[in-house]
């Protein structure tokens, strides 16, 4: 499976990882804030082997560095591979928050998943969040996702969501 190098929107450039980003992706998987429903942030010793195993990530697995369009900002990284069921991708995101609350995150991710389902292959996507998550569930709900399943995993009550 092959996605789109770059997908833009009417605010919104989403790009591939590059070694340029390396600060921007530190400080994203480092935020207490970001990270508060992802198991906490990732420690210094461990964000350099993260990134490079995001850098090295197969074709198969898509990897956008969100960024305005205007200043070419970085602001957020989505990500769409496979969920560990094995039969479905996943797509999940990450934004600083400084940009919370502005539709931006919104605006991402319905373009990855407008390119992953019209452009793909792929017949359905999925998004895995806790239940306390409640802005990311809204989000998801948002873009048309549906609850299919909840399950107890990473010591928290997590809600599979599901395109149509």
């Amino acid at each position: 499976m092959k996605f789109a190098k770059q997908i833009q929107t009417e605010r919104l450039l989403l790009q591939p990882l590059r070694k340029r980003n390396l600060w921007f992706f530190c400080r994203l998987i480092g935020s207490q804030s970001v990270r508060r429903y992802l198991g906490g942030p990732v420690v210094w010793s461990q964000r350099l082997s993260r990134f490079r195993r995001y850098m090295s990530a197969p074709d198969f697995v898509g990897i956008w560095v969100v960024s305005l369009t205007e200043r070419n900002q970085p602001i957020g990284l989505v990500e769409l591979g496979p969920h560990r069921d094995g039969k479905d991708y996943e797509i999940s995101y990450q934004f600083s928050p400084t940009f919370w609350g502005k539709g931006l995150a919104n605006e991402a991710v319905q373009a990855v998943i407008s390119h992953a389902l019209g452009e793909t292959d792929l017949e359905r996507i999925i998004a895995e969040t806790q239940s306390a998550n409640s802005a990311s569930c809204r989000l998801l709900r948002t873009q048309g996702l549906v609850e299919v399943e909840r399950v107890e995993r990473f010591g928290a009550e997590q809600i599979i969501f599901a395109t149509s």
